[in-house]
């Protein structure tokens, strides 16, 4: 397979590895699968993973790290399931979508839709996407449950029966071969897959059945609430005098509204070398947060380091003049430069992926800073 014509999304992840541990990864994704090397440049694959039959599930709200923001998680026809953590809620919701996207193309027909289908034992006409989202609403939508069939268990799915009972229950429908019909073209457009409890592999089938044969979404959106990370007024009455007064330094930085949350190259001052961390950019006021690119966690959180950008003037590099020399290959490298306005203070020299984030990070910036940007 040729990877440079199937790329279709590349970045930086945290991938929850069998030691129970978090590890930055790069992923890259492609037409039918899914796979993780250890850095940017290598070309090794560490993991390789198939879309062929598998579903993503976001946001993932039984994740391993309590209170983790940004997780998603894919499982796979034989029910093992890998979970993935980006920088930010966004970012999360990229992955998730193009992932979704790859499985539907896989396990579905070519067509697509974004508009209404008729259906021909129903009379009106229906959103395809309105329908989705209310099949899938997690307080209304229809029950997924965990099922064992031959001593293997698979979990968030629904039986055909249950489906259909539910279109009719909210009159939707009003027969079940309408229902049937219905349930039939989302399956065709590859939203939904038959779970083969045989050999594992799941995929779309010819017909959907309206009886206890198991279905589940290919991209099942749970819908999740937003915790103290994104909301800096909220306090812990328990925390020290001590604790208390290094919140309020970071409640102050962590007022600002959200702009963009993603893992990027950062250079070390000492060293003199890249390594990996989640960058937080904020306006009102406008500060970029920065740390290692962990599991976020109060102790990620308590270490992140702010630079506030009306100290700073903002450089933006088209050329490798802060390469390590090891790797680049000639290798065009897109970086941010902050450098402090009195210099006195040290350069922070951020390097993002390709230059499509680069034209992102530097039209944001000069909204920010009112600052013509400087390009190298």
């Amino acid at each position: 397979m040729d990877n440079e014509n199937t790329t279709l999304k590349t970045g930086y992840l945290l991938k929850f590895e069998p030691n129970k541990r978090w590890k930055i990864r790069w992923l890259v994704l492609h037409e039918d699968q899914l796979t993780c090397h250890h850095r940017r440049d290598k070309t090794v694959i560490v993991t390789f993973i198939s879309l062929h039959g598998a579903s993503v599930i976001c946001p993932c709200l039984d994740d391993p790290v309590a209170d983790a923001q940004g997780v998603f998680k894919i499982v796979l026809p034989e029910g093992e399931e890998i979970y993935l953590q980006a920088a930010g809620r966004k970012d999360r919701e990229g992955w998730a979508h193009a992932i979704g996207a790859v499985i539907r193309s896989i396990s579905g027909s070519k067509q697509v839709s974004n508009g209404s289908v008729p259906f021909p034992a129903f009379r009106a006409k229906v959103n395809v996407s309105e329908i989705l989202g209310a099949i899938q609403d997690p307080d209304a939508g229809v029950m997924l449950a965990n099922h064992v069939r031959n001593g293997a268990v698979h979990k968030n799915c629904f039986k055909g029966s249950d489906v259909v009972d539910w279109l009719i229950r909210w009159s939707i429908v009003r027969k079940r071969d309408a229902g049937s019909a219905m349930v039939q073209t989302v399956l065709k457009l590859g939203h939904v897959q038959e779970v083969d409890i045989n050999d594992g592999a799941a995929g779309a089938s010819a017909k959907f059945s309206d009886d206890d044969k198991l279905y589940r979404f290919t991209s099942l959106n749970l819908g999740g609430k937003r915790n103290s990370y994104y909301d800096s007024t909220d306090s812990d009455s328990e925390s020290s005098d001590e604790e208390e007064e290094n919140a309020n330094v970071d409640v102050k930085h962590r007022k600002g509204k959200i702009l963009r949350e993603r893992f990027l190259l950062k250079r070390r001052h000492i060293a003199k070398d890249w390594r990996v961390v989640r960058v937080i950019l904020r306006e009102k006021p406008s500060t970029v947060e920065y740390g290692r690119a962990i599991a976020q966690s109060i102790a990620s959180i308590s270490s992140a380091k702010f630079i506030d950008l009306e100290k700073y003037d903002v450089q933006m590099s088209r050329k490798d003049s802060f390469s390590s020399g090891s790797g680049s290959k000639g290798k065009v490298k897109k970086k941010i430069c902050l450098k402090d306005k009195t210099g006195k203070g040290r350069c922070h020299i951020f390097k993002v992926k390709d230059e499509e984030e680069w034209y992102e990070w530097n039209s944001i910036l000069q909204q920010l800073t009112g600052q013509k940007q400087v390009t190298l």
